[in-house]
């Protein structure tokens, strides 16, 4: 005769999902999406004609990667739902908001709103267990808002002009004959306009979430993420006075071609390659 003891640990068979819970989850995912739709079509409109907003369709990849790595806690969340008390009426705000955003043609909030109206309808299905491993999926879901016109103009504007009085005054220092007026440079027999796309911002906002996700495989701890994070900025205003120094240097040789033709053009490039690059190697010496 024996004696049967209980099962050990981690020794049952798997807990089934509940269907009916799991569908109504699904359905709330569903809304949430219903009602983000028009912004995420004004987003991909953007990615479409912008250029420098075109990395916009990566990020939601990202995003679902980020996602899947947190796959055995978002399971173990849905095997266990847990509706908090309060959880409909943070949805029902999350989605008035977005809607309130949408017909009030507030972009930049709208498209806030599309991870907000995720992250709250995750929180009305599950709580705190589900929200938890999404909220880094979400937050960097994020970074495919562009910021509001209003700052952006503003930011272009101080960028430009800070990146033509470096680049004037590091080339008045090894003796070349140049001088600034605003956004514009002047040459011998010439002037140049340092334009939008020179001002570093598009290397900003491109290579912020590029940054992000290096940061995030790449380094450990926050103080060191924070640290690649933050050397976007430097990095891009850096590699765009490069391009703006080379540029002024070739025009004596090749004419203003070099300023407006695909020279010009394959600089904006480089510099975005170089800077990514740099990006990486940043990342490595402080893992």
């Amino acid at each position: 005769m024996s004696t049967v003891g209980p099962p050990a640990a981690g020794a049952g068979p798997a807990r089934p999902f509940d269907r009916g819970a799991l569908g109504l989850a699904g359905l709330v995912f569903a809304l949430a999406l219903c009602v983000a739709l028009p912004a995420i079509f004004g987003l991909r409109f953007l990615f479409e004609r912008i250029e420098f907003y075109a990395h916009g369709f990566l990020v939601p990849l990202v995003a679902g990667y980020l996602a899947w790595g947190k796959r055995r806690e978002i399971r173990q969340a849905l095997l266990r739902l847990e509706p908090p008390r309060f959880g409909a009426l943070v949805a029902l705000a999350a989605g008035s908001f977005e809607l309130f955003m949408i017909v009030g043609d507030v972009g930049f909030l709208a498209g806030i709103g599309i991870p907000l109206v995720i992250g709250s309808a995750a929180y009305a299905v599950g709580g705190r267990r589900l929200v938890r491993p999404l909220a880094l999926p979400l937050a960097f879901l994020a970074l495919m808002v562009p910021p509001p016109r209003f700052v952006l103009y503003e930011i272009l504007f101080r960028l430009k002009l800070l990146v033509t009085r470096t680049a004037v005054e590091l080339l008045q220092a090894v003796g070349t004959p140049v001088l600034a007026e605003g956004n514009q440079i002047v040459v011998p027999n010439h002037t140049l306009f340092v334009a939008d796309a020179c001002s570093g911002l598009t290397s900003i906002v491109t290579m912020l979430p590029i940054a992000c996700t290096i940061a995030y495989f790449l380094t450990r701890g926050i103080w060191r993420r924070s640290v690649v994070v933050a050397s976007v900025l430097p990095l891009a205003l850096g590699a765009n006075v490069l391009r703006v120094i080379l540029t002024v240097k070739l025009v004596p040789w090749m004419g203003i071609e070099a300023a407006q033709g695909s020279l010009h053009q394959s600089f904006g490039l480089a510099t975005y390659a170089v800077g990514t690059l740099a990006l990486v190697g940043v990342a490595r010496l402080l893992r």
